[in-house]
Formats: C-alpha cells, sequence, structure tokens
C-alpha cells in the first residue's frame, strides 16, 4: 500500500514538472512517506526528518513533507514541534488532499506549465515509479474495518471504504493499454471489497475481462472473506495469479483468539487446502508471523513453528512483536477469552475454540463475520493487557529459529517446482515471473509482457530456471 500511495505522490509531482532524483543534494523538494505498522519503522522515519534538518539548511527553498502512517499517528503539530522546518503533512487518512497541497506550495511555479507542454497526461497519469515496469498497482479501497489486537492500521488508516468500481476499471483499463498487462489490486482486506452490488470476485472478473490485462494478482487478502464464488472463479481463470499472501500470524489457537483474528489453525489449513484444490495444485501462498504476542508461551511457538512447516508456505514475513498504541475493539463472546495478563498462569490450557469463533460461512457455510461489526466496536485505549510480556532475548531467539524453519520449507516448496509447467510473464528479454509468484530465468529470449510455457529444470536460491516450450 506504501508503495501504491508513494506512487500516488511522486506522480502528484510529476505533474507539476518534477522528477524522480537519487541526488538528495539537488532536490527541490523531499517527501518522507512513513509507516508505522511496527514501532522500528516510525523510529526510522523520525531519524530520517532529523537527518534532513542539514539538507534544509542548505537549501531553505527546498520544500520537505511529512506523509503517511507515521504523520497520521504523531500528527501535524507534534511533528512540527520537534521538526519546525518541516513544510507539510500529510497523514494516510487526508491524501485526498494531496492536490490541494501541491497547489498550495507550488501555485506560482512555472512547473506545471513547462510539464504540461512535454509530457501527456496519460503518460504521467501511468507512469509506474516503483514496482516492475510491466505491473500496475490499483487501489480498490482503503483502511480496514476489522479490530485485530495488535495492529495500528485501522486507526491510522481508518474505516474500509471500497472505490467505485467504474474508477477501477477505467483506471486498469488505461494501464493495461499504456503496456502493463499485469495488474495488482490492492487494499488492507482486499478480498473484502463490496461496492453495492459489486463483490471482490465480480470485480476480478472484470479486470480479467480487459482484453490487455494478462495477469491478475491481488494483496493483502484476509482468511476471513474468501467465498466460494472466487473458488470457482480461480479454477476457471487463468488471469489469476496462483499466488496469494495469506497472513496467519501465530499457529496458535490461544494467541490467534487473543489476536482477534477471528479463524482457528484448522480453519485456515482447509482454507489453503481449498486454495491449492482450486488453482489445480499450482497455488503458491506466503504469510506473515508475529513473535512473542503478549503472553505467548513455548508451547504457543511450537504450535506457530510447526504451522510454518506444514503450511507450505513459499515465503514468510517473519516479525517480534511490536507494542503500538491502538485503537481496540470490545469483542462478543464469539472472541471472548483470557487477556494476555491471564494466559500465563492458563498456560497449560488447551484452547476451545469453537466454529463459532471463526468466519463458519467462508470456510463452507454462509458469509457472516464472527466479532463484533465495526458500528458496534466501541474504540478504547489498549490497557496493560498489550505491554509486551516476552524478554526480547527470547523474542529473537523465537525469531530465529522460525526463520531457519521458514527457510528450510522455503528451499523445498521452491524444489517441488522442478519438473513442472509454469507461465511466465517477461519481465525483461530472459527474466520474468511465474504465475505463482516466483522469479524464474529462462533459456531463451522473449519479449518483456510476453507469457511463455516454461518447464522448470532447476532451483537455485529463490529463483528458478526454466526450460522454454512455446
Amino acid at each position: 500500500m506504501n508503495e501504491a500511495d508513494s506512487s500516488d505522490i511522486a506522480t502528484a509531482f510529476r505533474k507539476r514538472g518534477f522528477e524522480l532524483s537519487a541526488d538528495l543534494r539537488s532536490a527541490d523538494a523531499v517527501v518522507v512517506n512513513t509507516c508505522t505498522v511496527r514501532q522500528r519503522a516510525e523510529d526510522k522515519a523520525i531519524s530520517q526528518i532529523g537527518r534532513l534538518r542539514k539538507w534544509k539548511l542548505e537549501r531553505p527553498a527546498g520544500k520537505l513533507f511529512i506523509m503517511g502512517c507515521a504523520a497520521q499517528r504523531l500528527g501535524e503539530k507534534r511533528l512540527k514541534a520537534q521538526f519546525p522546518f518541516i513544510d507539510g503533512v500529510l497523514g494516510a487518512k487526508d491524501l485526498g488532499r494531496l492536490e490541494g497541497m501541491m497547489d498550495a506550495h507550488f501555485k506560482k511555479s512555472t512547473r506545471a506549465a513547462v510539464a504540461a507542454t512535454h509530457t501527456p497526461p496519460t503518460t504521467i497519469k501511468t507512469k509506474n515509479f516503483f514496482v516492475s515496469p510491466l505491473s500496475a498497482c490499483v487501489t480498490i479501497m482503503r483502511g480496514c474495518s476489522l479490530k485485530c489486537s495488535y495492529c495500528v492500521v485501522p486507526s491510522v488508516r481508518g474505516e474500509a471504504v471500497c472505490i467505485e468500481p467504474e474508477a477501477i476499471l477505467a483506471e486498469a483499463r488505461l494501464k493495461a493499454a499504456a503496456g502493463m498487462p499485469e495488474i495488482i489490486l490492492l487494499g488492507q482486506t482486499v478480498n473484502a471489497y463490496r461496492h453495492g452490488k459489486t463483490t471482490f470476485t465480480g470485480l476480478l472478473k472484470e479486470i480479467c475481462a480487459i482484453k490487455e490485462v494478462k495477469r491478475v494478482r491481488f494483496m493483502s487478502p484476509h482468511p476471513l472473506f474468501f467465498d466460494k464464488a472466487f473458488f470457482e472463479l480461480l479454477k476457471n481463470e487463468p488471469k489469476i495469479s496462483r499466488y496469494a499472501h495469506l497472513p496467519v500470524q501465530s499457529g496458535s489457537d490461544r494467541i490467534l483468539k487473543l489476536m482477534r483474528r477471528g479463524y482457528t489453525r484448522a480453519q485456515y489449513l482447509e482454507l489453503a487446502a481449498n486454495l491449492r484444490q482450486a488453482a489445480g495444485g499450482s497455488m503458491a501462498l506466503s504469510t506473515d508471523f508475529i513473535v512473542g504476542y503478549p503472553g505467548e508461551t513455548e508451547r504457543d511457538f511450537l504450535q506457530t513453528l510447526s504451522l510454518a512447516r506444514e503450511g507450505g508456505f513459499s515465503l514468510a514475513f517473519c516479525f517480534k512483536y511490536s507494542q503500538r498504541m491502538v485503537k481496540s475493539a470490545s469483542l462478543n463472546n464469539s472472541f471472548a477469552g483470557p487477556r494476555p495478563s491471564e494466559a500465563l498462569a492458563k498456560e497449560d490450557e488447551s484452547a476451545s475454540l469453537s466454529a463459532e469463533g471463526g468466519p463458519a460461512g467462508l470456510f463452507g457455510g454462509n458469509n457472516s463475520f464472527a466479532g463484533p461489526r465495526p458500528s458496534e466496536a466501541l474504540a478504547k485505549e489498549d490497557g496493560p493487557e498489550m505491554k509486551t510480556q516476552i524478554s526480547v532475548p527470547l523474542m529473537k531467539a523465537r525469531l530465529e529459529r522460525l526463520l531457519c524453519a521458514v527457510k528450510n520449507n522455503s528451499r523445498d516448496i521452491l524444489r517441488e517446482r522442478i519438473g513442472k509447467m509454469e507461465e511466465v510473464l517477461l519481465e525483461t528479454a530472459t527474466t520474468g515471473r511465474t504465475s505463482s509468484n516466483f522469479t524464474c530465468f529462462t533459456d531463451r529470449a522473449g519479449s518483456p509482457g510476453e507469457i511463455l510455457k516454461v518447464k522448470i529444470t532447476g532451483a537455485d536460491k529463490n529463483i528458478l530456471n526454466g526450460k522454454v516450450i512455446r
């Protein structure tokens, strides 16, 4: 999401005659697009802003803007009090005001007139700044209405808001026609998209129907929001990527319940199996894990470790728990469970999470959401129960064990691809990505944007090698 936001920000500057520069000393404007999902990310942003004081002193006419999630959480008043040399602050919820901010700061500049003379508007709108030049990110929703206990996203990005399907389709058509055959649909819980009668699956169908679109990816889905219609479409539509990043966070039912994730370990594994079955066995899954959640016992961690192996993940992003000041929700009985502060005394008790504690409909039933609706949620500051109770050395040791398991598993998953057929979308003459999102080197050259049928002949570290069949 941050890359997509950064691309939108860069586009706004480009419309006014600016170009990206790798040379800070020659820059006329600097944007720090911040993240706050983990404390370390916010700390790095603050450090970067501090280092920019020297640049501002040397170029007093230069403009410095702080944007994104940390800007939203900290606020303009606090940031400018600490760093009075900042020119503008725009939080993640307020990116819709970006054009107005640009107009206010660059109103008298002749850059926009020069840019309009030399750069066609369609080029500005479709230019891809931060991902593959053949891939186009299209945001379909912003914010999140879930209330996971560890997550700061709803408080800095707001409740989920779905963009009108007509606007999404228009952007996808424009970018595909401009030479970007892969469309990546973005949202915090992207498969929860619904606008009027248009569901996520319905939107996918319409995107796939665009002639110039050769592949469609989406990120990041939530395990709660897959339905039978999606599985049917995945089974029959080859344009949909055979890859999904499906965050699980923990392998322990007790920790999942405390995190308010809404599903059990068994339900998650069932969903993974259903995705692979619908994709004809070619589906690759990656995930996220959090290590050291408050109250996590050795037993809980071992369950996460075993899920890392059992889940068959091609890749996993593993993080130490980072305490955030987040707005949480009051819970109904389906999420009732011990607070982390109570959990240590009950570590030998087995978790008992009923089917009602998870999304029964999305694993084969109705389409109900287990847990409080956003309108029913009463926001409050998390109390002492969210303070880290796992020591840093223990978290670090567990993280290292998990990373080792993930690395070994990823190597095995990659090797299992040898001998199989893959569709490779070329990004260069001899390098591309498979539908299952592996980088692949081909033995024969083709044209960027072309899809080749390739037989996988080998695997080296994180890269596949293949022989072009046609």
